[in-house]
């Protein structure tokens, strides 16, 4: 009986820790009352298009920071704009509709909110500045920042790769020229 009864306990204990790892997973990036307010949402192409008749309209965007510039009342940020995924976390850059700012009041660090990281913001749309960007006038949408959240940087992994011509290496692939298309073929041959 004391067998069955330590193995229960083990069980029941596994199953409560992956039930609280689960939920930890799940946890939203912006808070329940913020993200009901911000419904329904306003596309990027409409915000660009109608930025005044928005003003006001609380929005979820994301994207990648160009630039952090500290004023006396706060920072702003410049920020390609990328569609969100399910979790609010921007997608690829690739998918960018365009440019907006973002006010806050707070000071952020430009090192830690530095060129090409991920950032998600609910905010009051508080209308448009037309800058200069290259050769052109670009209208920027403004939004005033409730909520900020910086994604972690992503590692990047590199492949190892296996030297097949390293003389203690068991045997040797030879590239040969030859065949379809002249593809390289390769040869096994053994030392």
């Amino acid at each position: 009986m004391g067998k069955h009864r330590c193995g229960y306990k083990f069980v029941l204990s596994l199953l409560l820790l992956l039930s609280c790892g689960s939920l930890t997973g799940c946890t939203p990036t912006f808070s329940k009352q913020l993200r009901q307010r911000a419904s329904p949402p306003i596309s990027f192409q409409e915000l660009l298009e109608k930025g005044e008749a928005q003003e006001g309209e609380l929005v979820v965007l994301g994207g990648y920071i160009l630039k952090a510039l500290n004023e006396p009342e706060g920072s702003l940020l410049t920020m390609l704009h990328a569609p969100l995924d399910s979790g609010d976390k921007p997608k690829s850059q690739d998918l960018s509709e365009g440019r907006f700012l973002v006010r806050t009041k707070r000071f952020l660090d430009p090192e830690i909110y530095s060129k090409g990281r991920k950032l998600s913001v609910v905010g009051k749309v508080s209308g448009v500045q037309p800058q200069p960007l290259g050769n052109r006038l670009y209208r920027y949408p403004i939004i005033e920042a409730e909520e900020l959240h910086l994604w972690p940087k992503e590692k990047r992994y590199m492949r190892r790769y296996r030297d097949h011509w390293h003389p203690w290496y068991p045997s040797r692939i030879a590239p040969i020229r030859g065949g379809f298309n002249n593809f390289p073929l390769l040869r096994f041959t053994k030392f």
